[in-house]
């Protein structure tokens, strides 16, 4: 055969199966996975379901499917990279049946078609903005969650392509529940979805989809593997076992129920205190709430703003409108940073206060973040029920109440994780915690009225004078035979008002 009728006979042959190339075989679920057509698909639930194979064979593919693609493949940190992807894409053999060559310097996959795999990390928002100049036409997140949302809104937004014969693939994403994008990944693709029975369209036009896959979907699992899932308790085995999205491993306030905690709005008694609770907030959303106080020391979480883009003299206006005619706020409780001051500029609590709206430092000192985080666990224990439900028959009930129309508080709170770095009693300062920390600048800052020591009684000494309560050793009662001297006007006569007593 002849040099062109050679070339003849390979065009006409079909196009490889990458897949049979690479040994693998896909698992129903795996074949539901990558028959999928919409834009932006999230895969898992469950640990041990096949995600991070899937998502790496899916990458290979469609870098053979489509000549010069750029992908770009993602986790939080390069040693989970080597513990996920490229530990799959190693037992793929490194493609090396397609023809595609492995850069373990530079963490790239390349093609004989000029196709590329770029395997990346990007924990914070400074690491995805290393990506600025580059540009994909397919991402990969492999562990969704544990990536703050932040990071991955600015990779996606270098999804785009310079030529027209190589199309935009969109997102492919797998996790599992947990992790500082939970609530994030929640709500864009579990609840919308109705936990994957439908597809949606978002607002930019993109088909959204969610397919759940469980450790029962994966007939290849070691079965010690799944033994040790099957022994897990609580929190986490919801998570990695049943891939419940509703609980999950690392869950701040797990104590947090709708069917306790949220009430339908109601007419408050105008007796009862108000307060504020702010965070600032303007690339960030900026958070309000408005909570009462009733007899009982229950509190009653009644308004909430949460927006963005809003500078500060129209925050404060903001505030006020919200307000009902004669409705007075006791106090209004706000982030420490609204004082701080930028080279001549006036601080922001110092434009709240000539807008009208007179705020207090929250107090966000050493250890206060925790201590807040506690008494909002405190608020949401149960105490003996309030009037309201005593007459639905409830014996008990939460300290804190929300209204129903509060949605971005209960929101945060239910998805909000423990942090993964620093104090594990602290909440992850990259998940969604505005409003959460509003609430805790209000709840941190109410009173609980006077307090009074209850001491042990106090061994009176021989012979000298008596030592007084409350105050302990701090007080004593003058002799009877000095006269008057505490009343005394003149230094001669002794010490007079005011003056250092010293008691040996």
């Amino acid at each position: 055969m002849d040099l062109l009728a050679r070339a003849a006979a390979r065009l006409e042959e079909p196009p490889p199966d990458p897949f049979a190339a690479l040994g693998y075989v896909p698992t129903a679920k795996q074949r539901e996975f990558h028959d999928a057509t919409e834009f932006d698909l999230l895969f898992g639930g469950s640990a041990g379901g096949g995600k991070s194979r899937a998502l790496t064979a899916h990458a290979i593919r469609e870098c053979v499917n489509y000549p010069g693609l750029r992908v770009g493949a993602f986790r939080r940190t390069y040693g989970e990279l080597k513990e996920s992807l490229i530990a799959e894409l190693a037992n793929l053999g490194f493609a090396k049946g397609l023809g595609a060559r492995w850069n373990g310097t530079e963490y790239e996959l390349r093609f004989p078609n000029g196709s590329l795999i770029m395997f990346r990390y990007a924990e914070t928002v400074q690491d995805a903005t290393r990506r600025q100049g580059g540009q994909y036409q397919l991402l990969i997140f492999d562990e969704r969650t544990l990536t703050p949302p932040d990071v991955c809104s600015f990779l996606e937004s270098r999804l785009r392509s310079g030529r027209r014969d190589i199309p935009v693939l969109g997102i492919r994403s797998g996790s599992n529940p947990g992790g500082p994008g939970h609530g994030a990944v929640k709500n864009r693709y579990i609840k919308p979805t109705n936990y994957g029975n439908q597809v949606v369209t978002d607002v930019r036009g993109r088909t959204v989809r969610f397919i759940p896959s469980k450790l029962s979907d994966n007939p290849h699992v070691n079965p010690e593997y799944a033994m040790d899932l099957l022994a897990l308790d609580g929190k986490l085995r919801a998570a990695f076992l049943d891939g419940d999205w509703d609980v999950f491993a690392g869950m701040m306030f797990p104590e947090l129920k709708r069917e306790r905690h949220v009430v339908e709005p109601m007419q408050l008694p105008a007796t009862w205190r108000r307060y504020n609770g702010i965070d600032w907030g303007f690339a960030a959303p900026w958070a309000v709430l408005w909570a009462a106080v009733d007899e009982d020391g229950r509190v009653w979480v009644y308004r909430e703003l949460y927006q963005r883009q809003v500078g500060e003299a129209e925050q404060a206006r903001r505030i006020l409108a919200a307000e009902a005619d004669g409705e007075h706020v006791a106090a209004r409780y706000a982030d420490d940073a609204m004082w701080a001051t930028r080279g001549d500029a006036k601080p922001i609590a110092g434009v709240y206060a000539d807008s009208g709206v007179h705020l207090m430092p929250a107090g966000k000192g050493a250890g206060s973040r925790v201590n807040g985080w506690q008494r909002v666990r405190t608020y949401l224990a149960e105490a003996p029920a309030c009037p309201h439900h005593r007459a639905q028959g409830w014996e008990t009930c939460p300290k804190l109440h929300i209204f129903s129309t509060v949605t971005e508080l209960y929101r945060e709170l239910s998805d909000l994780p423990h942090a993964t770095k620093g104090d594990p009693e602290d909440a992850d300062t990259t998940a969604d915690d505005h409003s959460s920390d509003s609430l805790r600048y209000l709840l941190a800052n109410l009173g609980a009225g006077p307090e009074f020591p209850i001491l042990d009684a106090v061994v009176q000494p021989d012979g000298g004078p008596e030592i007084l309560q409350p105050l302990g050793g701090f007080a004593a009662r003058p002799p009877d035979d000095g006269g008057d001297w505490w009343n005394s006007e003149s230094d001669d006569d002794g010490p007079v008002p005011g003056g250092t007593v010293q008691v040996l």
